[in-house]
């Protein structure tokens, strides 16, 4: 039962770091948008799809700064563009929280 705890705890600080740094991201990423496209921080922020406001060139430039502040903090690179990322039914780029758990389980492998 500790493990599982433990577990969970690290899982969670994983989880807030990764959340940060994708907020980060978009606070970077929201100095080269206008206004009225800027992302706002939540994890139910659409990033992709019917509801998202970025276009293909912001969601590239969001993938490249998330990537490099993910290195930047946990090392080996995160490719934020493989396991169908896009896909409309189960995309990690859906919304801020699926981007955020999809990351998140990736460090834990």
């Amino acid at each position: 039962m500790e493990l599982k705890e433990s577990e969970s705890s690290v899982r969670s600080e994983t989880t807030n770091e990764v959340l940060t740094l994708v907020y980060r991201a978009m606070a970077e990423l929201n100095l080269q948008l206008s206004k009225e496209r800027r992302l706002q921080p939540s994890l139910d922020t659409a990033l992709f799809g019917d509801q998202g406001t970025l276009d293909s060139m912001s969601l590239a430039n969001f993938i490249v700064i998330t990537e490099q502040m993910l290195e930047e903090r946990f090392g080996p690179k995160i490719d934020l563009t493989q396991d169908d990322p896009f896909s409309s039914a189960n995309g990690h780029f859906k919304t801020v929280g699926s981007l955020v758990s999809y990351v998140s389980d990736q460090l834990q492998r």
